[in-house]
């Protein structure tokens, strides 16, 4: 009774230590895990790419401070690029700011008049500013939300990269029936009958994948044999042995760095996609405030247009009237083709604007315009009309800080960094520790049952440790491997340097239409007031014109005073829109256009509670000074 008591004891405390072992290996990667998704899930936890780094591993190796050291030294190679003939182009001022003293003065044929209902249509009309129109295509859009599905699909590969570390539960039978010949006595005792044996085996339990590489797996396994041998005793046999093997990786494949690499590379994969979101719906976002110009240009020169052809057409009644005084055939033709072409004008402004509207329906995509049978969109906001003066500094600043295609590069250069790490280790020979330590026990009659008592009351511990090498002398494989990781690395810096030289021509590019558009608007504006005097003075003049050059040729004059005013009308709006689109394109090259729009970033549920993004609409006086920390 003593020594069953103290292989109780002993059996006990050995499979305490089992299960010790295992319960501490599970919850160092719950602690794993869980500081993971706090990093990945937390409210701020989208950073800046330069921010990436620092979570990765800690502390950082040399390789990847040298990593963050060259990115740091080609963003201070892009801003020496920027200062190199640039000093004309900075402003004054470190937003944008409006110069009011330098405005336009807003007349009344290019101010209100746009609001009116144009068209003849049979649906209704809506009026809408630029703010309600972003709110309804953030809202309602096809793209956006398209767009929005990326970074949701480029998450789940982060779990999938987990996936390796899971608990695996497995289980096994087998059913054997064996009937061979033999010639030996040793194999049943009667060298003329054949050797027979059946018995089944089931074998069950967990392994598990760690951090450092360690594979550990604790199993039950259960036999139940029996055969026609006289040496076998005895002659039904059921045991029972509990066994836990442990294998750890010493050169290849061993360490934290490298066996979590791949999910170091799918979080970076995950801010990539979050980076392509915001890029195309700032992309978005610009083509519809385009189309929105458009249509309200398309609405001015249709107004124009409109005045045009009645203008015209009391010139034509006024000179048809005189053919029997001094009107000639000549130019009463001339008169009529005038007329019949500013009509045709008309027709294709009018055109213009239904394509414009059609578009901005498209890129909308809100239903109202189906099921409320919108006729006619009337833009409510007018152009801006003040000087802006923006810094260039500031800009190329903030397209350093907000740009999603750098964070993108800068990313993708830090994976390509991790995967050549990866296969710089597959380059080392294999050595591996393995052991294994189990307890047993065996019972006849067949009993698996009682054996599996016996295996914690009389079993003895057994045990082996061992070492498993494998070295491939030519290494081939790993070291292309090796080599293409490493060109890369290269062929991402370059892409970096590329992408950084792209932001800086794009925001000197966008920075210098701002400025140069502005003068040109202003130009554009006193070329329209000249022609309103022009045309104004010669109305002035019409008794003197007319008894000097008698009344049909200064009709003729009239006409050639109108076609210049409306010309010089449309330059000046046409400047005027084309001066508002670059002052978007100049926050859209630095990144800042969502936040300069007061959108922003939030994560939700949809019906079916599947995770889902969604752009939000504020306030323009809460905008957000770093959008990426709303991005979850």
């Amino acid at each position: 009774m003593k020594t069953t008591y103290y292989h109780f004891i002993f059996a006990a405390r050995k499979v305490a230590s089992i299960a010790f072992l295992w319960l501490f290996g599970c919850l160092a990667t719950s602690c794993q895990i869980a500081t993971d998704l706090t990093v990945q899930e937390g409210p701020n936890s989208v950073r800046s790419a330069s921010s990436v780094s620092t979570e990765i591993y800690e502390p950082k190796s040399d390789q990847e401070q040298a990593l963050d050291d060259e990115i740091s030294a080609e963003s201070e190679t892009f801003k020496g690029k920027v200062a190199i003939g640039t000093a004309s182009e900075k402003g004054s001022s470190s937003t944008l700011m409006y110069d009011r003293k330098s405005g336009i003065t807003r007349e009344d044929w290019w101010n209100g008049n746009t609001k009116h209902v144009l068209l003849s249509n049979s649906g209704s009309t809506v009026h809408m500013g630029l703010d309600e129109i972003y709110q309804r295509t953030i809202a309602h859009s096809s793209q956006v939300k398209a767009f929005a599905s990326l970074p949701l699909i480029r998450e789940t590969g982060v779990e999938e990269a987990r996936g390796e570390f899971d608990t695996e539960l497995y289980t096994q039978s087998r059913y054997d029936r064996t009937h061979e010949p033999t010639g030996s006595l040793l194999e049943t005792g009667n060298p003329d009958d054949y050797f027979k044996e059946k018995g089944w085996s089931f074998e069950g339990g967990l392994r598990k994948k760690f951090g450092l590489g360690t594979s550990v797996g604790v199993s039950q396994e259960f036999t139940q044999i029996s055969n026609n041998s006289d040496y076998f005793v005895p002659g039904e046999q059921g045991k029972a042995r509990l066994k836990l093997s442990v294998m750890q990786p010493l050169l290849r494949g061993a360490g934290a760095k490298y066996n979590e690499s791949l999910i170091q590379i799918a979080k970076l994969d995950s801010e990539t996609g979050y980076d392509e979101f915001i890029r195309q719906a700032e992309t978005h976002l610009m083509e519809v405030n385009r189309t929105y110009w458009a249509l309200y240009l398309a609405r001015t020169d249709y107004l124009e247009k409109r005045r045009l052809v009645g203008e015209t057409e009391a010139v034509v009644s006024e000179i048809e009237s005189r053919t029997d005084l001094d009107s000639v055939a000549s130019q009463r033709s001339r008169v009529r083709s005038a007329l019949a072409s500013r009509k045709s004008d008309l027709i294709r402004s009018e055109l213009a604007i239904k394509n414009a509207e059609s578009r901005l329906r498209t890129l909308i995509n809100d239903p109202i315009f189906v099921e409320e049978q919108i006729g006619e969109i009337i833009p409510t906001d007018l152009p801006i009309s003040t000087s802006v003066v923006p810094d260039f500094d500031s800009s190329i600043k903030d397209a350093l800080a907000f740009r999603p295609e750098i964070h993108q590069a800068e990313n993708q250069l830090r994976a390509a960094d991790i995967r050549e790490s990866m296969a710089e280790n597959e380059k080392l020979p294999s050595l591996d520790l393995v052991s294994e330590v189990g307890v047993s026990a065996l019972r006849g009659e067949g009993d698996w049952s009682g054996a599996f008592n016996d295996q914690y009351n009389d079993g003895r511990p057994t045990w082996g440790v061992g070492i498993v090498a494998s070295i491939p002398l030519e290494r081939r494989a790993a070291k292309a491997r090796h080599l293409r990781t490493e060109l890369e690395v290269r062929q991402k810096k370059d892409q970096l340097r590329a992408t950084m030289d792209t932001v800086l021509l794009e925001v000197q590019i966008a920075h210098r239409e701002v400025t140069t558009a502005w003068p040109e608007a202003k130009a554009k504006s006193a070329a329209a007031q000249a022609a309103d005097q022009e045309l104004a003075m010669l109305r002035d003049r019409r008794e003197i014109e007319t008894a000097e050059s008698g009344t049909s040729l200064y009709l003729e004059k009239l006409l050639d005073a109108q076609d210049r005013r409306a010309l010089s009308r449309d330059e000046f709006l046409r400047s005027l829109v084309v001066y508002n689109a670059a002052l978007t394109n100049l926050e859209r090259s630095k990144g800042t256009l969502l936040q300069q729009e007061g959108i922003g970033v939030e994560r939700t549920e949809d019906d079916q509670h599947l995770p889902l993004i969604r752009l939000t609409k504020r306030e323009a006086s809460d905008y957000a000074k770093n959008l990426y920390e709303k991005y979850k």
